[in-house]
């Protein structure tokens, strides 16, 4: 943690509308907000000082926001009809609709520009879309140049939806400030809130005064600098923290607020961890605390040191189910329910996973919107490998009942149906669905990653990754920035492997097709010499037929590319007197045939036997035997019932 003077001086610039140099990322933006929740009304009464400053090397004349509410607005927006809200009558009551209309917005001391703001739709030009407006300045913002606006605004929460809005007392207050959008290559990067996207935006300075009625109990993003008690029966708490990109907060008067410290030595990490529980699932308390523990460690450990002060975690009120499982920086929303068996990990997989997030969202600034796998899929790999650190890699997601499951097998699970639709790298509403959407850029790109380690093995991966976040925090990469690095640390060319995984819709599946052995027939026919074949008198010109070799036996081993991705291929033969054969194919054909002549039959076959091809969507079919009650049998039928368990907990409500 930084000291806690050189803090209170950041606090005091932010109040002077400064934008600073400094800190862990450049300070594109500063943002002073200010709101009131208006419970009766299901409001928030906002004012933000925005401050933006011009980093590209030309004037910019106008500016974009993100108004992500207005996503809620009505069954127009591009969000609700990607939902498929124009399949069926809406159900949802006036009150349950959530918008953000913008009151005022001007220069300091200039005119009131709110009435020229122009809502655009550069994704799709959907003109009942209002997620995204533009404003021209009465003068453009010159290069190294700042913009300083004042905003008023009144955000409308909605029934919770999509990461934001409201259950009874509980709020959720997610993107309910105009945000401006990201200025880069001479362009404004400012998409419309789309079904299946997050977020993007720059990094900078964010305080904000948030006030509540005095019964309720509020958490936000960064470290509360201050609170006071009003007249009015009201409460304003003020928080701060700098090197972010966006700010939420929550508030319910039925949380319980508990607070604990977590200090690791190295890397060095001191952050506060807070709790904030909703009294209906008091029990699930401590397993919070136990598995964020095991996020920071992990993540500090094998990335990078956890650099902010506090860290957040927001438990949603029942029946805020929308509401969990969202992350923000220092501030996350959990997943539980009033129950859940200790053996089953959704709570410590969720909070692992969303904690996480604040390195490949927070920290490293992927674009979600054009390539939300450097976000969800990175952290997806990272989460598997922290659940299969503290739990088990074959028991990571459940351990119940005598029910084993671990998480790789979760998420390959996820692959097996997946058609050839999409590729992983795309932009987030260019997917046919969300379900594509979601197999893409969280399992196929994790279970990506993991094929890639097992290639490279696991500790040029670990120096992969750690290079690729120490290099990339604070900053915006792109795809290329990510195989650059796995490229420079590993000393290999990957253009084929990335090319295939992540620009290619096709699938990896390999297998063995066929096996078979057989006693090879004592020669039979006619063979040059002269002596009889079977009694009589030689044929002219014939030879005596050879001598048959005892106990000879042909085998057979069938290996087929049934996907479209090229991979190299390992095949393990094993024959009954115990010896083994290892093969290598290059993948590239349909199919390859191995034939051997020895004195021992082969019992079985085995590509990739070491399980380095996470990406094959079907890992049944990779293992054939002889003797159907043998090891190979045994595996495979280990591996049948695994997959129908996993099945039967994925479909599970």
């Amino acid at each position: 943690m930084r000291r806690t003077a050189v803090r209170c001086l950041l606090v005091a610039s932010v109040l002077a509308g400064s934008v600073l140099e400094g800190g862990l990322a450049k300070a594109i933006v500063s943002y002073d907000l200010k709101a009131r929740l208006r419970p009766e009304i299901r409001t928030v009464e906002g004012s933000e000082t925005l401050t933006w400053l011009n980093d590209s090397g030309g004037p910019v004349p106008e500016l974009r926001f993100h108004l992500y509410l207005n996503a809620f607005r009505n069954n127009r927006s591009t969000f609700m009809v990607e939902r498929g809200a124009l399949a069926s009558k809406s159900v949802r009551p006036a009150e349950d609709w959530g918008s953000i209309e913008v009151k005022s917005l001007r220069v300091p001391g200039g005119k009131d520009l709110a009435s020229t703001l122009e809502f655009i739709h550069p994704d799709d030009g959907n003109t009942d879309d209002r997620t995204v407006a533009r404003v021209l300045l009465p003068t453009p913002v010159p290069p190294g140049g700042r913009v300083t606006l004042e905003i008023e605004f009144v955000s409308r929460l909605p029934k919770v939806i999509a990461r934001s809005g409201y259950v009874g007392e509980f709020y959720l207050v997610g993107q309910w400030f105009p945000k401006i959008g990201v200025f880069q290559n001479g362009a404004w990067n400012c998409h419309q809130y789309h079904g299946n996207s997050e977020f993007y935006a720059d990094y900078g300075l964010f305080k904000a005064e948030l006030t509540v009625p005095a019964q309720y109990v509020v958490g936000a993003t960064g470290k509360r600098v201050a609170e006071r008690a009003n007249a009015d029966g009201t409460k304003t708490y003020t928080h701060y923290q700098d090197d972010i990109h966006d700010f939420a907060w929550t508030a319910c008067p039925d949380f319980r607020e508990f607070h604990e410290f977590f200090v690791l030595e190295d890397p060095k990490v001191e952050t506060e961890m807070i709790f904030l529980v909703h009294r209906a699932h008091l029990g699930i308390k401590d397993r919070y605390v136990r598995s964020l523990r095991q996020g920071i460690e992990f993540y500090s450990r094998n990335y990078g040191a956890y650099p902010y002060p506090t860290i957040t975690l927001v438990d949603p009120a029942p029946g805020a189910v929308s509401a969990g499982g969202m992350e923000y920086p220092t501030f996350f929303t959990a997943d539980s329910t009033s129950y859940m068996p200790a053996g089953v990990r959704m709570p410590e997989m969720v909070t692992i996973h969303e904690f996480g997030h604040n390195y490949w969202y927070g920290m490293v600034g992927s674009n979600e919107f054009e390539e939300a796998w450097l976000d969800e899929g990175i952290n997806t790999y990272s989460e598997i490998k922290a659940m299969d650190r503290y739990y088990g890699a074959d028991r990571s997601m459940i351990d119940w009942g005598g029910l084993r499951i671990g998480e790789i097998a979760y998420q390959r699970l996820s692959v097996i149906g997946s058609g050839r639709f999409d590729p992983i790298l795309k932009s987030s509403w260019g997917f046919i669905g969300p379900s594509s959407y979601s197999l893409n850029v969280y399992a196929k790109a994790g279970l990506m990653l993991l094929t890639l380690e097992k290639m490279l093995g696991e500790p040029v991966m670990a120096k992969v990754m750690r290079t690729y976040f120490e290099t990339w925090k604070f900053r915006h990469p792109t795809s290329r920035d990510f195989i650059r690095v796995a490229q420079d640390v590993s000393g290999r060319d990957l253009g084929w492997f990335f090319g295939q995984a992540l620009e290619s819709p096709d699938k990896l599946d390999y297998g063995i097709s066929d096996l078979r052995t057989y006693e090879i027939a004592p020669p039979d026919g006619l063979f040059e010499g002269g002596k009889p074949l079977s009694g009589g008198e030689a044929r002219p010109g014939a030879d005596p037929k050879p001598p048959r070799a005892p106990g000879l036996f042909r085998s057979e081993v069938t290996v087929a590319r049934y996907g479209e991705m090229i991979f190299p291929q390992e095949i393990l033969v094993t024959f009954e007197n115990g010896d083994k054969v290892r093969e290598f194919w290059d993948g590239r054909d349909r199919w390859k045939r191995f034939v051997y002549d020895q004195g021992s039959r082969v019992r079985s076959a085995e590509i990739d036997p070491e399980g380095r091809m996470m990406l094959d969507v079907n890992s049944l079919n990779n293992s054939r035997v002889i003797d159907a009650g043998g090891p190979a049998a045994m595996k495979f039928g280990a591996g049948l019932l695994k997959w129908f368990q996993g099945l039967l907990s994925f479909i599970a409500p």
